[in-house]
């Protein structure tokens, strides 16, 4: 574990539970049925980050970071990085 993971993770772990009581949250909608993890990294993928570069990011594995990304371009129906940012630059989610 690097140091910046550790120091993420704690504190995700010292942040106050939100809303446990209130209404859940209405989630967004984005397009081609994109979670909003997905549009988080289309939106690095637009930026020119590497998968490795995303997952540091967002301290997620290599692994997850690459599944997000192959599941944004079936979703897209594209099989390029080009494509994939040319689409998230027409569709403002860059």
């Amino acid at each position: 574990m690097t140091p910046e993971y550790a120091i993420a993770a704690l504190q995700r772990a010292e942040m106050p539970q939100q809303g446990l009581s209130a209404k859940p949250a209405v989630p967004s909608t984005y397009p081609a049925g994109l979670t909003q993890r997905e549009v988080e990294v289309l939106r690095l993928v637009a930026q020119g980050l590497t998968i490795a570069q995303i997952a540091e990011h967002l301290i997620i594995s290599f692994h997850t970071a690459n599944a997000h990304v192959r599941s944004i371009y079936n979703k897209l129906e594209v099989t390029s990085r080009s494509a994939a940012i040319r689409y998230a630059l027409e569709h403002h989610l860059s």
